[in-house]
């Protein structure tokens, strides 16, 4: 165990995949020519922090996944997995900031304090709390802090910009609602099971039937936006 709790030592202090200093790729992948940094990653596989609540609750399975070639594959398939979902990120941001979508700068104050006042009512927390909390934790100002959420808030927006940019001329025929009402009246029943009439329920179908094929067509348009890239990964 005393080998283990050293082994453990080393992750935190230099994370599971680190090599000689020369060795380690600073930019794990390019997207269109734009960098995907290493730190960038890590912030969201939260590598470091899931092994060490791990730890703490099944040392033995944090022991396993440090210290196995098993467990290092499955921590590298993580890894490129977030990777991979970073990268579709990435795409639509860049789509939409290429299609000249933007987010007024009043809606994105208004959600930022809107996201911050909800972390200090979370936390039961001032802002000077906050702040104080940010640099001794995490040497973070609150400033810092504030541009973080700003930036995160901003592409949160302009991906749901480019969905319904995407979506729009999605429309469905009084046909299309026929069939469907057709092929799932089991779905349309009452309480003493009779089915109900095409019109009472119609508008329900009008949702449901808009919905899958607006989920259908931005999984193909995100489907092309990758096949389309010129995409570079390094790890």
């Amino acid at each position: 165990m005393k080998k283990f709790l050293a082994v453990l030592l080393l992750f935190l202090s230099l994370g599971i995949f680190a090599q000689a200093q020369q060795e380690t790729p600073q930019i794990v992948a390019k997207v269109n020519g734009e960098e995907i940094s290493k730190s960038q990653l890590d912030r969201l596989t939260n590598i470091t922090g899931v092994i060490l609540t791990l730890y703490r609750q099944y040392p033995r399975f944090a022991q396993m996944l440090l210290t196995t070639d098993e467990g290092k594959a499955f921590l590298r398939a993580y890894e490129r997995e977030i990777l991979e979902s970073l990268i579709s990120w990435r795409l639509i941001i860049q789509e939409a900031r290429k299609r000249g979508l933007t987010v007024s700068e009043e809606t994105l104050q208004a959600e930022l304090e809107k996201t911050i006042q909800g972390i200090l009512e979370k936390n039961d927390l001032t802002e000077d709390e906050l702040a104080e909390i940010l640099l001794t934790q995490r040497g973070q100002t609150l400033e810092e802090f504030r541009a973080q959420i700003q930036s995160d808030l901003e592409e949160r927006l302009l991906y749901d910009l480019l969905k319904e940019a995407v979506t729009a001329e999605v429309s469905v025929s009084e046909e299309e609602i026929k069939a469907y009402y057709e092929q799932n009246l089991d779905s349309f029943k009452d309480e003493e099971g009779n089915t109900l009439p095409l019109d009472e329920v119609a508008g329900k179908i009008l949702v449901a039937v808009t919905q899958e094929k607006r989920d259908t067509l931005w999984k193909d348009f995100l489907k092309k936006l990758r096949e389309e890239a010129e995409v570079e990964i390094y790890i």
